[in-house]
């Protein structure tokens, strides 16, 4: 493997690692920062590809172990690496790496839903908290929904505490860009694919009576206001959660996980 051991702290090979707390490699820039050893392992035996891997000295004889040849580890005083990522650093590994080609949603897109299989997608609009993006990207993975539509005002999908939230299963995902909701809606529609918002409105039917038909796109909106109203009016079902003890809403990361888990289990016929 190529060890680089680096001495001079404005090497511009450590660019993407500078003041992490204060500044974050956007979805633009075309990079995102993997932290911890737990993550960078998943982002390298992920497709994505890894740029680089920065390690602290003290854990250069254990990354030797398990980091594949082919990726290049640059190695770091100690004594700076904490000044050099903007906060106490005591995880010991950071690797930076490559964004898969940004989607933008297009009928091309919308025409390969699969149509004779089953196919459940996510689309998300407004989530804006960090945490509740990376839980909710876990739960998708962890029910098998990989089709991830990120909507307006959305948090980087690629954030370092995001990924962090999801323990690196963002990188299993596959993010398309949809910033008409509207529009969506139409389209998978007409691929008689059911949009399901999740909402307390008052017409809403709680998920105990609502039987996925198989192909299904459900809805999750904002922390604080949920889904816009254009939006709710004009899914084919709104459904809600039923509470009690006077409880009147959940985390939207907690919702996420409960919708999915019901759309997957009709899916997959295992009611």
């Amino acid at each position: 493997m190529t060890i680089e051991r680096i001495t001079c702290r404005e090497d511009p090979r450590l660019d993407p690692y500078r003041h992490l707390r204060t500044s974050n490699l956007t979805r633009y820039s075309g990079r995102f920062i993997a932290e911890s050893r737990p993550l960078v392992q998943r982002l390298i035996a992920s497709p994505l590809q890894t740029e680089s891997v920065l390690i602290d000295e003290k854990f250069l004889d254990e990354a030797t172990g398990w980091i594949p040849e082919h990726v290049s580890i640059l190695v770091v005083d100690s004594a700076w690496i904490s000044d050099l990522v903007g906060f106490h650093f005591h995880r010991g590994y950071l690797a930076c790496g490559r964004r898969p080609v940004p989607r933008l949603w297009t009928d091309d897109v919308a025409n390969s839903i699969p149509e004779s299989i089953a196919w459940t997608g996510a689309y998300l609009i407004a989530v804006q908290d960090p945490e509740n993006m990376g839980s909710i990207l876990r739960s998708c993975a962890a029910f098998g929904i990989a089709d991830i539509l990120i909507g307006p005002e959305c948090v980087d999908p690629f954030a370092r505490r995001v990924l962090r939230v999801s323990m690196g299963n963002a990188f299993k995902l596959q993010f398309c860009d949809a910033p008409d909701p509207q529009r969506v809606i139409q389209q998978v529609r007409e691929k008689c694919v059911e949009s399901v918002a999740a909402c307390l409105r008052h017409d809403s039917i709680e998920l105990t009576r609502w039987h996925p038909g198989g192909r299904t796109l459900v809805l999750l909106g904002n922390e604080a206001h949920g889904l816009p109203g254009t939006v709710l009016d004009i899914v084919n079902q709104r459904i809600k959660i039923r509470m009690d003890m006077g409880t009147d809403s959940l985390n939207v990361s907690v919702a996420a996980g409960i919708f999915l888990h019901h759309a997957q289990r009709w899916t997959r016929n295992d009611t």
